[in-house]
């Protein structure tokens, strides 16, 4: 069950405005360096309410969220899914007010960084190279660069403004300024200027800075060292290489210089380092967070019965976490790693979700990722628009089902073709010797299908034993809450 109506219904009108101006350069930005991140589903979002502007218009008329639905052929609980994206990266705000009884949302686009904040930027630069390898993003940080031109083999002939113009006499001016001339350039007070901010990004809000200041010997790092722009590098460095922050104030305290600065280029290099020897060289991806709050079942609710803890368990843990779990707490391999980012991102299988299928190969192939297995599965998930866990399991069982039955129907039809060469033969019987063999095969089906039988109920049961085996495991080591 979906909880997006919680917050939005498809009565609910908007209303869409833009904080600056979108250019052309911006649509090549979205299609080249966000898609890649963000999915075409998002992107597709972000250019139908761009669309919604008249040319030269920066704030669009009311519709409906049933006409957004019509006009994106994606259901409600799929538009807020995809806001999110859009909010989360920074590339949308969203306001909401009450109008008599009825919700009024104000969906603010934001335009997206400059190819060049991109670029700098500590956290989607090193995702987007994470995504599209070494080869393609260098191609695409080529395609928005331009030759360095040296400047100091030049020149310079620009004049300057003085030398080009000149200044109103001093008693025009202030005859201008004290008549209507003076309250035309004074900014209406309920009005916006346009203007490109110049800094477009995204928030983060869990790393605990206070904690990583407290840990700083004052001696090696001065407080005024920690500037904002050094704090919000920080931040941000501490997201993608899952830095702890007493882990940072090491790695802070090695980036100051001898003026009492934080150089901001050797703290990234030491957090890159500090991240290939923790994890490898394999570069971060980027990944969803635990299940989100509007598809859990067990989100305020006590869990009481195994399959709800089970349900819990899987709900509050990140994929990348299951899989340390399962390997007593060891290195997630990078093709595993992989694996979760495509089931995630390809797939746009959610966390609790994705979960589900992990534990259901692991258990099912002794602890082994099958790729074309898990791909088939979660095409089928995706397509069947699974949101609920409980859903996942239960599709993970008739799996199982169907993979025990597809066997006995295999192992049916051999048995079928080897009686049937038998039968082959030219040699004439004696009827009665006819009879007894058609008997005594019936009598061997017979024993075989029960046999089948009783593997299937046996088969059936294997999944159960899976999370009976993960409710015994998460009991020794605390349980699963």
């Amino acid at each position: 069950m979906s909880w997006h109506w919680r917050e939005l219904l498809p009565v609910d009108r908007y209303t869409v405005r833009t904080a600056d101006y979108l250019t052309d350069m911006d649509q090549k930005v979205m299609v080249l360096l966000y898609q890649p991140l963000i999915g075409t589903v998002a992107n597709g979002l972000y250019t139908t309410l761009w669309a919604h502007l008249e040319r030269d218009q920066w704030s669009s008329t009311e519709q409906t969220h049933r006409h957004l639905m019509l006009m994106t052929e994606l259901s409600l609980a799929k538009i807020f899914e995809e806001r999110k994206k859009l909010e989360g990266i920074g590339l949308l705000k969203s306001y909401k007010r009450k109008v008599d009884s009825e919700s009024l949302y104000l969906y603010e686009l934001q335009p997206p960084m400059t190819p060049k904040q991109f670029f700098e930027n500590d956290v989607l630069s090193v995702y987007l190279f994470n995504r599209l390898g070494k080869t393609q993003y260098r191609e695409l940080r080529d395609r928005f660069s331009v030759d360095t031109v040296p400047l100091d083999e030049f020149t310079e002939l620009t004049y300057s403004f003085d030398e080009v113009y000149t200044s109103l006499h001093h008693s025009e001016m202030v005859s201008n300024l004290r008549s209507e001339t003076g309250e035309a350039l004074t900014a209406a007070q309920d009005k916006t200027i346009l203007s490109r901010t110049k800094k477009q990004g995204f928030h983060f809000e869990d790393f605990d800075l206070d904690l990583m200041r407290k840990s700083l010997s004052s001696f090696i790092v001065p407080e005024q060292a920690i500037s904002a722009d050094v704090e919000e590098t920080i931040i941000r460095l501490a997201f993608v290489y899952r830095i702890e922050p007493l882990e940072m104030s090491k790695i802070v305290s090695q980036a100051v210089l001898h003026d009492e600065k934080v150089d901001v280029d050797i703290l990234r290099r030491k957090a890159q380092d500090w991240y290939r020897l923790e994890y490898g060289g394999t570069p971060p991806g980027l990944g969803l967070r635990s299940h989100p709050i509007e598809h859990k079942t067990m989100n305020q609710k006590e869990a009481v019965t195994d399959e709800e803890k089970t349900i819990q368990f899987y709900e509050e843990t990140p994929p990348l976490r299951l899989l340390e779990l399962r390997s007593e707490g060891a290195q997630v391999a990078p093709a595993d790693a992989k694996i979760v980012e495509g089931l995630i991102l390809d797939y746009q299988l959610l966390p609790g979700v994705t979960n589900v299928l992990l534990d259901y190969v692991l258990w099912q192939y002794d602890m082994k990722l099958s790729k074309p297995l898990i791909n088939k599965i979660a095409g089928h998930w995706s397509r069947k628009k699974v949101k609920l866990v409980r859903e996942a399991m239960q599709l993970a069982l008739k799996e199982q089902q169907s993979k025990t039955e597809a066997q006995q129907q295999t192992s049916s039809s051999g048995n079928q073709k080897r009686q049937g060469k038998r039968n082959q033969k030219r040699d004439k019987l004696p009827k009665w010797l006819v009879e007894e063999k058609q008997s005594k095969m019936a009598s061997e089906a017979t024993s075989a299908g029960e046999t089948s039988t009783t593997k299937n109920q046996q088969s059936k049961q294997s999944f159960e034993e899976m999370l009976e085996e993960l409710r015994k495991s998460k009991q020794q080591k605390g349980g699963l809450e």
